[in-house]
């Protein structure tokens, strides 16, 4: 039986191949996992309502979290016929009708426990000063005629 023994040239190109073949195994199993590389703390979704005056969200933030608040979608209206989003109708800041003086009527605000409210809009990043249940709702003191929702993701980063 005659040997086949193997050039140089053989063994360079066979040799050239086992770093691909290699690279393309570790990539395979690479991309049979997840990684979560997305949101720092506890987030959730929360649904706020026009007509229910403060929705509980049953997060508790501390004092010193990082609270964030995003809009995400939906619309609501303080009154027939409206559609706004978490900035609200514009309107006259100073009506009696606002539970905030100089925000924007049907704008999204909060809340954290008993404290004052504060505005939200469509965008809220702080750090907390107060402990407390957080609280979202709208701008509007007569709720009866209001309809729709918005939705918004609640993040909480704890110091």
């Amino acid at each position: 039986m005659a040997h086949h023994y193997l050039t140089l040239k053989e063994v360079n190109v066979k040799r050239s191949m086992v770093l691909p073949l290699f690279a393309l195994i570790i990539l395979s199993i690479a991309c049979s996992f997840t990684f979560d590389l997305g949101r720092p703390g506890n987030y959730e979704i929360v649904t706020v309502e026009a007509a229910e005056g403060w929705t509980n969200t049953e997060i508790i933030v501390g004092a010193g979290d990082i609270l964030s608040i995003e809009y995400i979608s939906g619309m609501w209206s303080p009154w027939p016929g409206g559609a706004y989003d978490a900035i609200g109708s514009g309107g006259d800041p100073n009506c009696r009708c606002n539970v905030m003086d100089a925000v924007s009527h049907a704008a999204l605000i909060g809340r954290i426990g008993d404290n004052p409210p504060f505005l939200v809009g469509e965008s809220y990043r702080h750090r907390i000063g107060e402990t407390g249940q957080l609280l979202l709702g709208i701008n509007d003191i007569d709720l009866y005629d209001n309809s729709g929702s918005i939705e918004v993701e609640v993040t909480v980063i704890r110091d």
